[in-house]
């Protein structure tokens, strides 16, 4: 979902500079991250997709986010957002705008504001509300953290949690907390802009999720992680 610690150690550097208070040096940027682009290992045979781009500038950008899946003889489900990213502070952005999600012949429309950064201790974060009709609210909370093994050889945890306020059978939602991921990464950079992975995680529905949509499994994950 982000780019590495170099990457970001980069952008404080610029940060720091006038053109994060609007100088001259504030240039239209764009940019495309495949976070993850993998497959799966589990007992649905998954390929799985968490990618992101933005076009904008020091301050001011437009993100678009994709993450979801496809297993085998089923439609892909899909949470897609796009929202205005406003910087706030160094490495930390706030957005807003709309998410709209996608479970088989379902869909599902939210209003978003989200908040994204780097924490503490380099861990890379992203906190989201969604709100539904019908009162309905949702939390997706995003951590991922990189640890240089070598220049070319990054370790990445990651921890995902969905919670929602209320049950949305037809999207397979739960009130509750809904879902948590935890899982890990090594990727191997042949170049910064293109790096295979492996990787190991465990996901596991909860409440009323776990009813409409049971889950509780270990599998090995491999991919790409790609950026342009």
């Amino acid at each position: 979902m982000m780019k590495n610690l170099l990457i970001k150690l980069t952008l404080l550097a610029s940060v720091a500079t006038a053109s994060f208070a609007g100088g001259g040096g504030d240039i239209l940027r764009a940019s495309f991250t495949a976070d993850s682009l993998e497959y799966q290992a589990n007992d649905e045979k998954t390929i799985y997709w968490d990618t992101y781009g933005y076009i904008g500038y020091d301050l001011n950008k437009i993100y678009i986010y994709s993450e979801g899946e496809k297993v085998d003889n089923a439609s892909a489900d899909s949470e897609n957002q796009l929202l205005y990213s406003r910087a706030i502070a160094p490495f930390w952005d706030i957005q807003a705008g709309v998410d709209y999600d996608i479970a088989g012949s379902e869909h599902k429309t939210w209003a978003v504001v989200a908040l994204s950064g780097l924490a503490p201790y380099f861990f890379e974060t992203r906190v989201a509300l969604l709100f539904g009709d019908n009162g309905n609210v949702g939390l997706r909370i995003d951590l991922e953290y990189e640890a240089l093994i070598t220049q070319k050889l990054i370790l990445t945890p990651k921890f995902t949690l969905d919670a929602y306020s209320k049950d949305v059978p037809t999207m397979e939602y739960g009130s509750g907390v809904s879902n948590i991921t935890f899982g890990a990464r090594l990727r191997y950079e042949i170049k910064r802009e293109f790096a295979p992975y492996i990787g190991v995680e465990w996901s596991k529905n909860y409440g009323n999720t776990g009813k409409f949509s049971p889950l509780d499994e270990a599998y090995v994950t491999g991919g790409i992680r790609f950026w342009f």
